[in-house]
């Protein structure tokens, strides 16, 4: 007998399912995995069916259409599921990023058959006020969810009066876009010992199909992409598909020029700056086979890629490949998961592993592969320390730019090369001050200062509030108030003021938001005409520019202000990722690092280019206190209007929690950033031994909160403000 209800999981943050009729007309046309549209509530959403019934719990309404998407492979369904298990975060949400881009709460459009618009002709209207709703042509469900009864669609549906018309903002294309930035590359022909036993093992594996874990801990230029083509072309050539995960939509454009030396025309590109078109072309291509290398950002991780052989995390260390807001993952521990899941090896590379990966080579979950010298013939850079701390350093103009560092750019420019500037702060300053009365404008919203941008004024990179920097001082009236602090825009406009002629340009957010910003900069770097590059973070990651023989970096010790027990390691991989742009040409590169803590460990570390010596350091300290990677991490954040509310609610759930074994509770306290979009936070901190203990406490506490309060739980966090 053919099932007559289905069960729905709806993008919402909710853990449950819900019952739905299947109308007549579609029955035997449903199957677990079917994109279907469904009422909730008052409107219709997107859902994807998790299972068949014979009968009902509760009473049902009926489902309204199957979309025109095929159903989801129940391989990556089942996938979905482990993540929403393994990080307690909403089923529904997790499928969500499964679906083509975009088509997510897609809505549906309604029309009138030929029975409903005979019965709107002749008065007869059991349904009058859906019937006239479209009596002038298809309305959408958005449309109609104030203007009409509850069920009355769902009725006139089932009466035949009116039917679907399904609408997919884009459609399908036979040939998707390719990458829009080629350049030519040297063709490396003979690899280094170290690459050749790191691609030999790969090989074996990929022939094998079996699953392992490979860390490829490679120093900058040390060859770690030439390793990930070869590799891939091993796959292709077997006929598998290959997954290539990158941490920032910045890394795609060279990387996709590179890779299409191994597959012409045949690499997709998934991220969210395409459009709609682009994506839904490509993620349609992928799912039918005809583009099998695949090149996507954290929620690449779910491409519907058949006859998956190989998956790669490049710059596995990145913390952007965790999404902290619900639904809550981490897309490199996905892609491990992943990988056992489908029998195939996995590839995570990095020049700086994070903690939990290298310590897993050591207790031998993972394998590791080490490359370390650069496959260039040029050296490592030098690496020189600037102690801004040490009142004898001169200082240019620019308190914020030592007079060695504009020398040696200076230097530099004679010589026809390029620098790169560093500094991981948006803005032209972090905010305004007035002197007479220390008034600084703060946002509204959220606990934080309003950072002052020089095209866009006063902006919280919180929650977007937009303001015009005032004339004078709000507070006490008086007209000194002034930028305070030195962000990337401000760099940028002293280096036009300190070299002028000098072709400077910036790579940040703020430039990105811009379509075709980011190939138009990569496209004046290899031609030469961008004589220095000042950019954030963004900079720190796996770009391959060899014209750039000086690198700069600007308060590298940023980050250990930051009351985060990951600040250490953040600091060293920073260093140390950006210090790797220099010098990736024939000629030997000059990495000079401006610091007021010139001493700490891992400043240290970094400037000698000793990971090891940084793992020993920062795991003695981790280890004593508890920490990841010895134990495992999870965070509750409660947030409501009502800051006594939060509080005491907050209070209550540290109450109910049974803690097992060694399980240790660090706090409640208000969170470092004690307000965000007008929502008061507070947080606690949970250390456990084992995984299983940590989510029994952190799924005992999604219960129902109090009305106007959420409560978020995440598992293995890596923001803690």
């Amino acid at each position: 007998m053919t099932a007559r209800y289905v069960r729905v999981a709806v993008p919402r943050p909710i853990d449950d399912f819900f019952h739905y009729q299947v109308p007549e007309k579609l029955v035997g046309q449903v199957e677990p995995g079917s994109v279907v549209v469904v009422p909730f509530g008052k409107r219709s959403l997107t859902g994807v069916v998790v299972g068949m019934a014979d009968s009902s719990p509760v009473k049902t309404r009926n489902l309204l259409a199957i979309t025109d998407i095929p159903p989801l492979d129940p391989g990556l369904m089942e996938l979905a599921r482990w993540t929403s298990r393994y990080y307690q975060t909403p089923f529904g949400l997790v499928l969500r990023m499964l679906l083509p881009p975009k088509t997510q709460g897609a809505g549906i459009k309604f029309r009138l058959t030929r029975d409903g618009k005979q019965a709107l002709e002749t008065g007869e209207c059991p349904f009058p006020g859906v019937l006239e709703a479209l009596g002038r042509g298809p309305r959408t469900s958005k449309y109609l969810e104030n203007r009409v009864k509850d069920r009355e669609v769902e009725d006139a549906l089932a009466g035949g009066l009116i039917e679907t018309v399904l609408r997919l903002p884009f459609g399908s294309t036979d040939s998707p876009p390719g990458p829009g930035y080629t350049r030519s590359e040297k063709q490396i022909t003979t690899l280094t010992e170290h690459q050749s036993n790191t691609l030999e093992n790969l090989t074996r594996a990929i022939e094998k199909q079996s699953f392992s874990v490979t860390l490829l801990k490679g120093v900058a230029g040390s060859g770690k992409t030439e390793v990930y083509l070869r590799a891939a072309r091993s796959a292709l050539e077997a006929g598998r598909g290959v997954l290539l995960l990158v941490p920032e939509i910045a890394l795609t454009p060279l990387l996709t020029s590179r890779l299409n030396t191994v597959a012409p025309g045949g690499v997709a590109v998934l991220h969210s700056g395409l459009n709609p078109g682009e994506r839904r072309g490509a993620w349609e291509a992928v799912r039918r086979g005809q583009l099998r290398l695949v090149v996507g950002v954290r929620s690449g991780v779910f491409a519907p890629i058949p006859n998956l052989g190989l998956l790669i995390v490049d710059e596995e260390h990145d913390p952007s490949y965790r999404q902290e807001e619900t639904p809550s993952y981490n897309a490199r521990d996905v892609a491990v998961k992943r990988g056992q899941m489908e029998g195939i090896p996995v590839l995570l590379g990095s020049a700086t592993p994070s903690l939990e990966s290298f310590r897993n080579t050591e207790t031998g979950r993972y394998q590791l592969s080490i490359l370390p010298e650069r496959a260039t013939p040029s050296p490592d850079p030098v690496i020189e320390v600037i102690n801004m701390a040490d009142p004898k350093e001169t200082k240019s103009t620019h308190p914020f730019l030592s007079a060695r560092l504009l020398t040696e750019l200076d230097e530099t420019l004679k010589r026809g090369e390029q620098s790169i500037l560093f500094l991981n702060r948006r803005g032209f300053a972090p905010f305004l001050l007035c002197p007479e009365c220390n008034y600084t404008m703060t946002c509204p919203n959220c606990s934080v200062t309003l950072t002052f941008h020089r095209s866009r004024g006063m902006l919280c990179h919180y929650c977007g509030n937009l303001q015009d920097p005032p004339s004078r001082c709000p507070s006490c009236k008086g007209n000194r108030i002034a930028p305070v602090g030195t962000g990337i825009q401000r760099v940028e406009d002293a280096l036009q003021s300190a070299l002028p002629g000098t072709v400077v340009e910036r790579l940040d957010r703020d430039v990105l938001d811009k379509r075709g910003a980011l190939e138009t900069i990569y496209m004046r770097m290899d031609s030469g005409e961008i004589q220095v590059l000042v950019g954030t973070q963004i900079l720190a990651k796996g770009h391959d520019f060899p014209g750039v023989t000086l690198v700069g970096i600007l308060n590298a010790e940023q980050a250990l202000d930051f009351p985060d027990f990951r600040a250490s390691e953040r600091t060293f991989q920073l260093i140390t990722q950006v210090s790797g742009r220099a010098g990736r040409g024939e000629k030997r590169g000059m990495v000079l690092v401006q610091s007021y803590a010139p001493g700490h460990y891992a400043v240290a570390a970094a400037l000698a280019h000793d990971y090891e010596a940084f793992y020993r350091a920062e795991t003695t300290v981790r280890q004593e206190l508890g920490y990841p990677p010895f134990r495992r991490l999870g965070r509750v954040i409660v947030d409501g209007t009502d800051e006594q509310k939060v509080q005491k609610t907050t209070m209550n759930l540290v109450r109910r929690i049974h803690l097992p074994g060694k399980t240790r509770i660090l706090g409640p306290s208000p969170a470092p950033l004690p307000k965000i979009q007008n929502r008061h936070r507070w947080h606690f901190l949970l250390l456990a031994d084992t995984h299983g203990q940590l989510t029994t406490i952190l799924s005992a506490l999604r219960s129902d909160p109090p009305p106007g309060i959420r409560i978020h739980v995440r598992v293995d966090p890596h923001n803690l403000m």
